[in-house]
């Protein structure tokens, strides 16, 4: 058993102990190691990943960058090419801000230093907001948005705002044309108080089945041809999860061939920032 412990190492995660070769009396001590052990594994192998998926993310803009300034900078220019260039480069500076800013508040919410401001709104009032925040954006696409429902919830103001503005822009960047995007809110009663649903609804193909499980993991992106989008840092989704998980919430998404539709659940008690549970799998209804 000693040796077995001794044979650990972070390229070694894993090697368990033997508990049937353990002493009676150590048994579950053993059996304690192996699954904080498991556990360990499964952290490194998720740190491993966001850091290899990471690194590609930065990768990206950074080499739009270089290379669109060699090529410039390669023979003289006009005024308006420069313009073009620092325009265009612009774009790759606030995609960076935009992922650092969104790691900055994932760093902050996995260790508890997120402070929720939590009061009742009117959560009709703040859809509309942002349906009308969105409107230009939405013409632009040729998608029409709809909002429905008159419900009180418990929330903070500007997560609230975060977590559904991230599914609505995830929303229209989806939706084909000549559909509509829905805003919908209503009350489930349960006990306890109930909860307060919030659901944005999307016209187009279905999610694979496949991803589903994945979609709420930092970086993941169902379709691989966004994977390099300027639009989309991989983030947005990993942040609605978080957000409901600092309410003591869930997101869940439910996707069918020709409509996907995502559910944000707000308790009528939602947790303290200090009460932030473990990431769960992510929830398909």
């Amino acid at each position: 058993m000693a040796a077995d412990a001794a044979a650990v190492t972070t390229s070694r995660l894993a090697t368990r102990l033997d508990v049937g070769s353990a002493p009676a009396e150590l048994r579950e001590l053993a059996a304690a190691l192996n699954d904080m052990l498991a556990r360990l594994q499964d952290s490194f192998s998720r740190l491993s990943e966001f850091s290899a998926d990471l690194a590609h993310d930065f990768r990206t803009p950074i080499s739009n960058l270089i290379g669109q300034t060699q090529v410039t900078l390669a023979q003289s220019r006009g005024v308006a090419e420069y313009e073009a260039l620092l325009e265009s480069n612009l774009e790759e500076y606030e995609r960076l801000a935009r992922m650092i800013e969104n790691m900055l508040f994932l760093a902050r919410a996995d260790h508890a230093q997120v402070a929720l401001g939590i009061r009742t709104l009117d959560a009709r009032e703040e859809l509309d907001k942002m349906a009308e925040y969105f409107e230009a954006v939405a013409a632009d696409r040729e998608v029409a948005l709809a909002v429905t429902g008159t419900v009180m919830v418990q929330a903070d103001q500007t997560l609230l705002r975060r977590a559904v503005t991230n599914l609505l822009d995830n929303a229209l960047r989806h939706a084909p044309a000549g559909s509509t995007v829905r805003l919908d809110v209503e009350r489930s009663p349960a006990p306890g108080g109930g909860t307060t649903c919030i659901r944005v609804t999307n016209s187009g193909p279905a999610i694979p089945p496949e991803t589903l499980p994945h979609i709420f993991g930092r970086f993941y992106r169902a379709d691989p041809s966004r994977r390099n989008s300027a639009a989309s840092t991989g983030l947005g989704l990993a942040i609605v999860d978080t957000i409901m998980r600092l309410h003591g919430g869930s997101v869940t998404v439910r996707s069918l061939e020709g409509e996907t539709m995502f559910s944000l659940q707000f308790p009528a008690e939602p947790l303290a920032a200090a009460a932030l549970p473990a990431p769960a799998p992510a929830a398909v209804s």
